[in-house]
Parts: C-alpha cells; structure tokens; sequence
C-alpha cells in the first residue's frame, strides 16, 4: 500500500490517507480505477512534464463522468510517486 504513497507526506498525514483509504471501499476503488485507468493509457488526453522526472497525466476520471482527472508524479532516487 505504501507504494502508492507520496513520499512527501508527514507519518500523521500518511496513517490519515491509509486509514481513509482502507476504511472506505469506494475511495478504494476509485484509487485502483485511476491506477488502472492511467497504466492502460486508453483514458489519458496527455501527458505533461519531462516524464524523465516528472509526469501529469491527464484522464477522464473512470468512476465519475464529465469529470476531468489530473494526477503528478515525481521522480525521487530512481522511484516515481504520485505528489501530495
């Protein structure tokens, strides 16, 4: 679970976001959605940064319609995150 993390969370805001996250099935499973949804690619409009260290996906959110997605990743030590 904890790969799906930002590194730049404090260890309160992390227990916050893992506890939510656990607890509530629909956050869940739109958390597993948009993973899928940015790995397949088949939803992502584009794809902004130098993706050598930084990437935004932009996606139709695959849980709620008309509604636009954009998620960060960072680079750190050879890792890439989602940012926070």
């Amino acid at each position: 679970m904890r790969a799906f993390v930002p590194l730049d969370l404090s260890e309160a805001d992390l227990q916050g976001f893992l506890g939510d996250v656990l607890a509530n099935e629909e956050q869940w499973a739109q958390l597993v959605a948009e993973i899928r949804a940015i790995a397949d690619g088949a939803a992502v409009k584009k794809i902004g940064g130098d993706q050598v260290s930084r990437a935004t996906f932009f996606f139709q959110s695959p849980i709620a319609e008309l509604c636009d997605r954009e998620v960060a990743f960072t680079c750190v030590g050879g890792e890439w995150r989602a940012e926070g």
